[in-house]
This record gives C-alpha cells, sequence and structure tokens, in this order.
C-alpha cells in the first residue's frame, strides 16, 4: 500500500461530524473512530442539534495533509441578509491532529467553528442553504449549512441584526463604529486576534466589566479545558456583539491596548487601520 509524507496508508478513513451547540454556532470535528468522536461530543458539548457524520480520505499528493472549508464559493442558492463566517482563517484541521485524538497526550479532538448571522431585514431570505466545500479530500464533497430565521431567532437574539446603514463611515467622534465593517475587519484578522498573546482571564474580566458577557457565560468560557476552546468561544460572543453594536469593536480595541504588550498593541493599530481602509 503506498503512503504520504506522513507514513500514513492512503486508505485512511476519517469521520468527520457536524453539529450546532447553538442554532447559530456550527462545529466540525473529524477523528479515526466515530463512536468515540460522538461519546466525546455528547460528554463535552450542550448540542442543541446533531447534524450528518461522514466518512472522508485526505489526498495522499498534498505535502501537508489535512481537511479545509472553503467560505468562498460560488453560492446556487440566495444567501441575501445571512453572514457566514469561521472562526480561524484558514479553516481547516490537520491529520497530525486527527491522529492526536485519544492517544495519551491528547484527548481532545481537532474542530473548526463556524458561526451564522441573520439580519433583521425584509431582504433577508427566510432560509439559508450555505454549501461549503471540503478541500484536500480525495472525494469531492461539502457540507451544507441550512438555517431559517425561526430557528436563528430562537437561539439567540444577538445574532439577528438591523440592517446597516448605507453610508459608510469613519469611527464618529462619540468612538462608534459600523458593526457590518468592523464584523469584516475582526474576521479577516481572527488569526492575527487568537496569536496576539493576550490573557484570556484579563480579557474574560474586561468583556463582563463591559458587559459584553454576564457572569453565567464567563463559568460557561473558564469551564472549558483549552485556552483554544475559551478564545473561540469568546471570539464567536465578540464578532456577535460588534454584528450588533459597532461600539463593541471600540471596546475591544481599548482592551488591546490596555494590555500594553507590543503584540496587542500593534494589533489594535491594525484593527483601526483596517475599518479606515
Amino acid at each position: 500500500v503506498s503512503t504520504h509524507s506522513t507514513g500514513i496508508p492512503e486508505a485512511t478513513v476519517y469521520a468527520g461530524q457536524v453539529f450546532y451547540e447553538r442554532a447559530d454556532l456550527l462545529r466540525f470535528t473529524a477523528a479515526r473512530d466515530l463512536n468515540a468522536l460522538r461519546q466525546y461530543i455528547k460528554q463535552t458539548y450542550a448540542i442543541r442539534e446533531m447534524d450528518e457524520d461522514f466518512t472522508f480520505q485526505l489526498n495522499p499528493s498534498l505535502k501537508y495533509a489535512c481537511v479545509q472549508l472553503i467560505f468562498d464559493g460560488q453560492q446556487l442558492k440566495p444567501t441575501t441578509g445571512w453572514t457566514v463566517s469561521p472562526h480561524k482563517n484558514p479553516c481547516l484541521i490537520r491529520e497530525r491532529d486527527i491522529l492526536g485524538f485519544g492517544d495519551i497526550s491528547t484527548t481532545i479532538p481537532p474542530s473548526c467553528l463556524v458561526s451564522i448571522y441573520a439580519e433583521n431585514s425584509p431582504h433577508t431570505v427566510p432560509n439559508l442553504s450555505y454549501s461549503v466545500p471540503l478541500k484536500g479530500v480525495q472525494e469531492q464533497m461539502e457540507i451544507i449549512i441550512n438555517r431559517s430565521l425561526r430557528n436563528i431567532s430562537s437561539s439567540d437574539p444577538v445574532n439577528i441584526n438591523r440592517s446597516p446603514p448605507s453610508a459608510p463611515p469613519p469611527p464618529t467622534p462619540s468612538g462608534t463604529f459600523r458593526g457590518d465593517i468592523a464584523h469584516r475587519v475582526m474576521t479577516e484578522c481572527t488569526s492575527s486576534i487568537k496569536d496576539c498573546g493576550i490573557d484570556i482571564s484579563f480579557l474574560v474580566d474586561k468583556l463582563l466589566e463591559h458587559k459584553i458577557v454576564n457572569s453565567r457565560e464567563k463559568r460557561k468560557i473558564t469551564a472549558r479545558e483549552t485556552d483554544d476552546d475559551k478564545m473561540d468561544e469568546l471570539l464567536h460572543i465578540i464578532l456577535s456583539s460588534i454584528h450588533m453594536n459597532g461600539k463593541v469593536f471600540g471596546i475591544f480595541i481599548d482592551i488591546l491596548r490596555e494590555e500594553d504588550t507590543l503584540r496587542t498593541i500593534a494589533l489594535a493599530d491594525t484593527l483601526m487601520d483596517k475599518y479606515k481602509e
């Protein structure tokens, strides 16, 4: 049997699982053993909806074997009023991380988080059917995100947003920002935010201080097993809040500056520069 660079046989079959922690928050995860993966999911997450599971094989011709979710493809059905935002870019799971789950050193399966937002506008289509092709797999396949205004609105009103004003805007003297532009900037800079080194406990406390999270959400976040999971959850809340109220973007920039490291200050400057572009 031929092998690729990792020494893993071409025929290795992996299991992928899609589920929703909330109606507006999708998680895609993968492992070698679907039963072990499902058991972990049920023990770890508050699952609102379990979606499809499927098997896949990675493309052995790639230098670095991974499965990547692609979000810039042409959609066959209208998506007016909806935004689908991955929490990291590129949004991928590496084979080495899939293989690590179940070993003594790694007890957490790799995963990708995706937020789904809908504008509170008469132009928003009532049902979303959004195709996310998978890159890096041998057979062509895609994840279909099926959401409706009804299940999104009944889940978390923070993700039903007012239509953005038509005029574009720099920050006003009072420090407010337009939510759609700020949200786009934050989404583009997700990787930089996760890598800036900000102390997660400090960030959570500051968000609590500004009422961007409440005490219940703080307890839920701090109970997460890894810093990556904590940051994923924080970013989802921050992005949701910015989409609803642009001033949260300014609050987040102030928090970065208050952390007072070269990295966080540089990131704050970058976010502001990108907003003004």
